[in-house]
């Protein structure tokens, strides 16, 4: 199989992947890292260039599953060895691995609300692969006037496992960059042209890619209920209204003290007209994904639910909606219009 051949049908499998694209939140990557070379005999072990791209599909927000080709080389020098001869090889390959990602977004992540950066979290990747390669070599025995044997082997590798480890950061204009070690284990021990000691062949990839992220299907529903008059900044129970004093700790979804003095007014007026349901609805500014503020208001609205229904407020009378930056009522651009813009609406249920 030529090295065209092989670029062809590589390139030909990604088209085929990225029709989901369609269906799932996607992220695309350029990868640039080095291939530390692994063999089976004692040496010196080369170091190349490890070049690809990778194609991501969010099943979920915290978990992936994508494949990733690429380009690299493998090499090493052999030392004397038992039998008396020593040697090298220089291998190239091209292949492509399967892989499937974990990346937390509530623990082990630090986030942050008014930067470029929104979120900085750790990863773990597992998976496996397939890799055509060519490789050559020779033997020379140390003895005097001894034959040199020069050899050529092709053919491919099943890479099992490979596993990585890394950090993301994330900005807000769903750009991405990973930081990661890559090891990649191959179960065809004639990469390096000695087939000894079962040990196989491999490499170490340490690498950085850039991505970004697009698609994922919007929610355009039309059942999502608006307030339809001015919002008051008092509790009331037979108009819309918001209270400015319900606010969050940093990034988070726990209410500030101050908010839960000011939520056990609405608690009375709920008491007071037990007919009443409402709709709570959150709200962020624009720094961070349209994904990540839809998840951050809608757990910040089922925190203000939470709070409601442990003070003796009866559940079926409160829903909750999530819509993150798509209402704002301020500015974005400034700090004090995003502040406005961050905040819990409460709308009557007719």
């Amino acid at each position: 199989m030529t090295k065209i051949t092989r670029i062809i049908l590589i390139a030909l499998v990604i088209m085929a992947v990225s029709q989901l694209a369609f269906a799932f939140e996607s992220t695309v990557s350029l990868r640039g890292g080095l291939t530390m070379s692994k063999s089976d005999f004692d040496g010196t072990d080369d170091t190349h260039g490890n070049f690809g791209l990778s194609y991501e599909a969010w099943l979920k927000d915290y978990l992936s599953v994508g494949i990733a080709p690429y380009l690299t080389r493998m090499g090493g020098e052999r030392d004397v060895d038992k039998q008396h001869q020593n040697g090298n090889y220089e291998a190239s390959l091209i292949g492509a691995d399967l892989l499937v990602k974990y990346r937390p977004t509530k623990k082990a992540v630090i986030d942050f609300e008014d930067c470029a950066l929104t979120r900085i979290a750790p990863f773990a990747n597992l998976g496996l692969g397939l890799a055509s390669f060519s490789s050559e070599g020779y033997i020379q025995p140390v003895w005097a006037g001894a034959p040199r044997t020069d050899y050529d082997e092709s053919g491919l590798a099943f890479m099992l496992p490979t596993f990585g480890v890394g950090v993301s950061f994330m900005t807000k204009w769903n750009l991405n960059m990973d930081l990661g070690l890559q090891l990649v284990h191959s179960l065809n021990d004639k990469i390096d042209n000695l087939e000894e000691d079962d040990m196989n062949d491999g490499f170490l990839n340490p690498y950085l890619s850039v991505g970004y992220t697009f698609g994922g299907k919007k929610d355009d529903s039309s059942a999502r209920r608006k307030p339809t008059r001015i919002l008051r900044n008092y509790v009331t129970m037979e108009e819309d209204f918001s209270l400015k004093g319900v606010q969050f700790e940093f990034d988070s979804d726990k209410l500030t003290n101050e908010a839960q003095d000011i939520l056990k007014e609405v608690v009375d007026a709920m008491q007071k007209s037990p007919k009443v349901k409402l709709d709570i609805q959150g709200h962020t500014d624009n720094v961070g994904t349209d994904k990540y503020n839809d998840d951050l208001s809608l757990r910040r609205a089922e925190s203000v639910k939470k709070f409601l229904v442990s003070n003796g407020i009866d559940e079926a009378r409160l829903t909750t909606q999530g819509f993150g930056s798509s209402q704002p009522i301020a500015t974005n651009d400034t700090e004090e219009g995003r502040a406005e813009n961050r905040r819990i609406e409460f709308v009557i249920v007719k």
